[in-house]
């Protein structure tokens, strides 16, 4: 008898915490909620000096970690207090590994497997103020909407799309079928482009045409440009809010763009930090942002700040989440 290829999620378990779990000094279980939706990954974090390839570094720091976009703006959201469920697909053996790590957060994680995938993975190398990072999709490039529970879209204030694996799965139809499944509870859609080279590689024309019915969008001044083909951010931003009626470009040290439509674009400056890992920061600042919009959706400098207080704490840590 040949085996299930996959399950719907895993099952709830006794010792997983759920609504009213004090997080990060704060009571769980109040205000709005979020549903993440997106990658979940094994992530292997190396700082090395080596700095070409056949280099050796017999005193490289290397990291196992959980990570990937989702992941981690569902721990930050968690960290933040905030009430928020994430769907994720990872590797059969890896299920309650993740489940555990999420649950510790205080992040719900309706994970489902396939038995014939593997759980994604990162490599992350570092190497004084540069990066290279190398992934394998594996298991979160299958996810697609039939995924996403029906009660979980029904009861969300907000819907975050993530994840260069998932996004780059399935081409510019994968994304739209997400937006649209998004879109039918109440629920304002949130979408992080996640890669220039994925953009790249569906093309940005089909990309652009698969946001209809974002909300906000979330890209880095790379992905702002290859979406546009514009040179710079500040010509970019009419043609992506043309699209979008909220666009937040992150551009690292010089801080945050934030466009409207028939609006100049408004800049926000980063927060001070001091800087021990660069990874995972734009999931943060997502997450800080998202949580302060959602409650306030017109002060949108004022959650543009607090998505820049959130990324400066995840500047401090090693992998992308905070600490537990």
């Amino acid at each position: 008898m040949s085996m299930p290829s996959e399950r719907p999620e895993a099952p709830s378990r006794p010792d997983v915490p759920r609504a009213g779990r004090a997080v990060a000094g704060r009571r769980r279980g109040a205000g709005k909620r979020f549903l993440v939706v997106g990658d979940v990954l094994d992530g292997v974090l190396v700082q090395t000096t080596a700095s070409v390839l056949g280099d050796h570094d017999p005193v490289a720091v290397i990291r196992h970690r959980p990570t990937g976009a989702a992941g981690n703006t569902a721990t930050w959201l968690g960290w933040l207090g905030a009430e928020v469920d994430l769907v994720a697909r990872v590797g059969v053996d890896d299920v309650y590994r993740h489940e555990r790590a999420l649950a510790d957060a205080g992040v719900r994680a309706h994970i489902r497997y396939d038995a014939r995938s593997a759980t994604g993975a990162v490599v992350s190398v570092r190497n004084g103020d540069r990066r290279t990072a190398m992934s394998d999709p594996a298991a979160s490039g299958v996810l697609s909407e039939d995924d996403l529970p029906p009660e979980l879209i029904g009861r969300a204030d907000i819907v975050h799309l993530t994840g260069s694996a998932m996004l780059g799965g399935g081409g510019a139809a994968r994304i739209a079928s997400l937006v649209e499944r998004a879109h039918t509870g109440p629920a304002r859609v949130a979408l992080d482009p996640s890669s220039a080279a994925v953009v790249d590689r569906i093309g940005a024309p089909a990309f652009l045409e698969a946001l209809d019915g974002v909300d906000v969008l979330f890209p880095s001044e790379q992905e702002a440009l290859v979406l546009t083909g514009a040179s710079s951010v500040v010509a970019a931003i009419p043609i992506l809010t043309a699209r979008v009626p909220l666009v937040v470009v992150t551009m690292g040290q010089e801080g945050v763009l934030l466009g409207r439509p028939g609006r100049s674009p408004q800049r926000v400056p980063v927060t001070p930090a001091t800087v021990v890992d660069t990874l995972g920061a734009g999931d943060a600042f997502a997450a800080g942002f998202l949580r302060a919009w959602a409650t306030d959706p017109v002060r949108v400098g004022a959650a543009a700040r607090e998505g820049t207080r959130v990324a400066a704490r995840a500047l401090g840590f090693v992998g992308g989440r905070p600490p537990v």
